[in-house]
């Protein structure tokens, strides 16, 4: 008799509550080829297939997958944006927005949250993104944030004084060519939501940017780790200044910014469910979510997982907000209304021409 899915992954949480031990012993009904005690129950499939971007997965959490489950595992590398062509996929790792937009076309499964047991450990905001309310199609693996690398031991701390800047340092503080990050930035700095839609709070985030127009050099991210001469900030991802020169820091604002976080999904129809739900569960254990942080120098959601991450890792701001979670942390989610008024605001910031870096 051929088995729902419902059954399947009933049957999975049956088997994740046991004892993880590998097929063949004695001590542990046997995963594959039998079934558990009652009818129509299925076990772990004995497959895998992950579909995941280059060097964004510690090769060591596979082989740790591997070693507990017993589930043979298939990597396929590349970025995903769409999933109707990658074929037999079980899991999938894709950015807030891409899982928002498959989400939207139903071509991810709903998790079973009865396997999924660890996403309890999950720190706010990330238990309950507002692009998957309630991790109802995904989980988050990790994420970065919005801020601004900054010359000197000394400087600003918020959105609000980094523009300060710009008006005391003509030309000496960057901002990259995305009309959003920089807008939000400046719906921040004033007081309002990162998306907002207000016609006034785009008022006063125009009263902020305009007049910088001629003093902001608008171009491309800076150098990884270094600020050009003669930039004295650049408002950019943490990602490349994690190890910054002596004289340069990278600044998580204090008045809040934005995250953009990397989500495992299961594909519609995927194969082998229930070993997918085993993965998403197991990349949630705190010991796994630490070593992924290590490998990826990319903050962990996971609440204990800190507590595997040394203090000098904790206080860099290019890899963890200060404070997690009370930083306050937004996503991005504009309206087409949204859209159309920053693309207006950004028209008339560029019309005195974009300042760029100067060649070193």
């Amino acid at each position: 008799m051929r088995l729902t899915r419902r059954q399947m992954l009933v049957s999975g949480s049956m088997l994740l509550a046991s004892a993880c031990t590998r097929p063949g012993s004695s001590s542990a009904p046997q995963r594959f080829g039998r079934r558990l005690s009652g009818p129509n129950v299925q076990v772990l499939d004995r497959h895998l297939v992950l579909a995941i971007p280059d060097d964004t997965v510690d090769p060591a959490t596979v082989s740790s997958f591997v070693d507990d489950f017993g589930v043979r595992t298939r990597v396929v590398r590349g970025r995903l944006t769409d999933l109707t062509d990658v074929g037999a996929t079980d899991v999938a790792l894709v950015d807030d927005t891409t899982l928002a937009s498959l989400i939207s076309r139903k071509l991810v499964e709903s998790i079973d949250r009865n396997l999924v047991e660890n996403r309890t450990l999950l720190l706010a905001p990330f238990d309950n993104p507002p692009y998957d309310h309630g991790n109802r199609h995904g989980v988050v693996k990790d994420y970065m944030c919005v801020g601004f690398a900054v010359a000197g031991a000394a400087g600003p701390t918020t959105w609000r004084g980094f523009f300060r800047l710009a008006k005391a340092l003509p030309n000496r503080v960057a901002v990259p060519p995305d009309r959003d990050l920089v807008i939000g930035a400046a719906l921040t700095a004033a007081g309002h939501d990162w998306n907002s839609t207000s016609s006034s709070d785009m008022s006063d985030a125009a009263g902020i940017l305009l007049p910088l127009r001629n003093s902001l050099v608008i171009a491309g991210t800076p150098e990884r780790r270094d600020l050009p001469p003669p930039l004295a900030a650049a408002l950019c991802f943490g990602e490349g200044f994690v190890s910054p020169p002596r004289d340069v820091r990278f600044v998580v604002p204090a008045d809040g910014t934005l995250a953009r976080a990397r989500c495992y999904c299961i594909p519609i129809y995927a194969p082998d469910p229930v070993s997918a739900h085993a993965w998403l569960n197991h990349t949630l254990e705190p010991t796994i979510a630490a070593a992924e942080t290590r490998f990826t120098q990319r903050a962990t959601p996971v609440g204990p997982a800190v507590y595997g991450l040394p203090d000098a890792m904790l206080a860099n701001e290019a890899v963890f907000p200060p404070a997690l979670p009370q930083t306050p942390l937004t996503f991005s989610s504009l309206s087409p209304q949204a859209v159309d008024q920053r693309k207006q605001l950004w028209s008339e910031l560029l019309t005195e021409g974009r300042r760029r870096i100067p060649a070193r």
